[in-house]
């Protein structure tokens, strides 16, 4: 990775979140992780507690849905790249409130996505935008495969 950029990385404070973002404030320190998490019952600081004092490192408490939170941060850290794991992810919760999965898996990724593009203003080289999910997101294969 090119040093002095700037990472945004969505949900470090969950599970998967909080290794991948361990593993780039550690290994890159001439990198700066901005971790944007809303911290829902999947989020948990303590995960993160060992690099909160990590000078490459800064959490920003807020939701992937808020557009003009997520626009802001494009714009007033100069974000040149994401790794996207914020997502509402397990399927029994998906069933009691479907409308909190779109808002988040749906409408939180446009909210990303059109900010990188608005910021980015079509100088897209150098920058990455990664996605990630998990198989919860889609539910099971179940036997389709078989």
């Amino acid at each position: 990775m090119h040093s002095n950029r700037n990472i945004l990385i969505t949900g470090a404070a969950g599970f998967i979140g909080s290794h991948v973002l361990r593993l780039m404030v550690l290994k890159y320190p001439n990198c700066h992780f901005f971790n944007l998490d809303v911290l829902t019952y999947a989020g948990n600081l303590e995960n993160i507690k060992d690099i909160e004092s990590a000078m490459n490192y800064t959490f920003i408490k807020g939701d992937i849905c808020d557009a003009v939170l997520v626009m802001s941060i494009f714009n007033d850290y100069k974000i040149d790249g994401v790794i996207h794991l914020a997502a509402e992810s397990h399927v029994d919760r998906s069933i009691k409130d479907p409308l909190a999965f779109i808002q988040t898996n749906v409408l939180g990724t446009v909210n990303l996505l059109n900010a990188a593009k608005e910021s980015w203003q079509k100088k897209y080289e150098g920058k990455l935008f990664y996605h990630v999910s998990t198989d919860e997101v889609y539910g099971s294969l179940g036997n389709w495969f078989v």
